[in-house]
C-alpha cells in the first residue's frame, strides 16, 4: 500500500486533498504541528495524525513514507512566519529529508508566476523553494504545480470578498485590472491524483489556472452579480491602492498587504494551460458561483 505523507494538509487545500485520497487504497499521515487543525479529518480510517514540532525527529517520523506532497503555504507574513521560512528554508530542510530516506516521489504545490525577479517577497520565496527541489531531489520524481488562485467551499479569497460585497455598499478596488486566472479546488485537487503515479509527470513544473480570465474588477463583479447585490466599484490608482493597503495593514485581520499588490502586478495567468493534460474541462467560476448562490 502506498504511503503517503502530506504536510499542509490540514488547510483548505490540503484538506480536499485528502478527500480524495481518502478514497484510494493508500495510507495517509498527515503531519501537523496543531491537531486540533485536523480534527474534521479523523473520520477517515486510512489517515494517520503525526504530530510535529521544530525539535521532532522528521527522519525518523517519515521513514517508511513512498510519496510526501507538500501543500505548506502562507498569503501574509508575520513575526512568527516569513515568506523565505516558509516557501524556501522549509523545502530546502524536507527535500534533504526526502534525499537521505531514498523517497522516491515528492510533489509540491506552488504558486503561479512564482519567478527569480518576481516583484514579491511571496512569488521570489515560492521561486526560491522550487529551486531547492530541483537541485536536492535529483535522485526523486519531483513534481511541482503552480496554480492561479484556487476557489471552492472553504476558499480564502472569493470568501472574502463575498462577505465585503455582503456588507459593503461601496468597495474600493485596488489594483482593479490585475487579471487572474482561478481554478476550482476539485480540478486541482484531481489534477494531484492523477499525476502521482504518472511517470509523465516526473521532474516537471505545471502551470495551472481555470478556464477563463478575469481582471480584479470583473471577477468582483461576477460575485456580485451572482449574490443579486448592487454594489459601486471604484478603481484605484496605482499610489492610491498602495496608500488604501498601508492603512489596512495596521487592521488586526490581514485583509490584503503590500506584497499582495506586489504579487497583482504580474497577471496571476498562464499562456498555456498545463491544467487540460489531465482534464478535458473545466469547472467555470460562474458555473460554481451560480450554484452556491442559488
Amino acid at each position: 500500500m502506498n504511503v503517503i505523507a502530506i504536510f499542509g494538509g490540514s488547510g483548505f487545500i490540503g484538506s480536499e486533498l485528502i478527500y480524495a485520497l481518502a478514497k484510494h487504497k493508500v495510507e495517509i499521515r498527515l503531519f501537523t504541528q496543531n491537531k486540533f487543525r485536523a480534527n474534521h479529518l479523523k473520520v477517515f480510517p486510512s489517515l494517520k495524525l503525526v504530530q510535529y514540532n521544530s525539535k521532532s525527529n522528521l527522519l525518523e517520523l517519515l521513514k517508511g513514507t513512498d510519496t510526501v506532497i507538500n501543500c505548506i503555504g502562507i498569503l501574509h507574513e508575520n513575526h512568527t512566519n516569513q515568506f523565505d521560512e516558509i516557501h524556501a528554508i522549509w523545502l530546502k530542510k524536507l527535500a534533504g529529508l526526502i534525499k537521505q530516506l531514498k523517497i522516491k516521489r515528492f510533489i509540491h504545490l506552488s504558486a503561479l508566476r512564482a519567478e527569480k525577479n518576481a516583484p514579491s517577497k511571496y512569488l521570489k520565496s515560492k521561486f526560491r523553494g522550487e529551486k531547492y527541489i530541483q537541485e536536492i531531489c535529483k535522485a526523486s520524481n519531483w513534481t511541482i504545480f503552480r496554480p492561479s488562485v484556487v476557489f471552492g467551499e472553504n476558499d480564502s479569497f472569493i470568501n472574502l470578498f463575498s462577505k465585503m460585497i455582503q456588507f459593503l455598499p461601496i468597495i474600493f478596488v485596488v489594483s482593479s485590472k490585475a487579471k487572474f486566472q482561478p481554478i476550482a479546488v476539485n480540478d486541482l485537487i484531481s489534477i494531484i491524483v492523477k499525476s502521482i503515479d504518472d511517470k509523465k509527470t516526473f521532474k516537471k513544473i505545471y502551470n495551472v489556472g481555470g478556464p477563463k480570465i478575469y481582471t480584479f474588477m470583473s471577477l468582483l463583479k461576477l460575485i456580485s452579480n451572482s449574490m443579486h447585490k448592487q454594489r459601486l466599484f471604484i478603481p484605484l490608482s496605482r499610489n492610491l491602492s498602495y496608500a488604501m493597503v498601508r492603512l489596512l495593514e495596521f487592521s488586526p485581520v490581514k485583509l490584503i498587504t503590500r506584497d499582495n499588490l506586489k504579487s497583482m502586478e504580474l497577471d496571476n495567468v498562464t499562456t498555456i494551460n498545463d491544467a487540460y493534460q489531465f482534464e478535458s474541462t473545466l469547472i467555470e467560476l460562474e458555473t460554481y458561483l451560480d450554484k452556491l448562490h442559488d
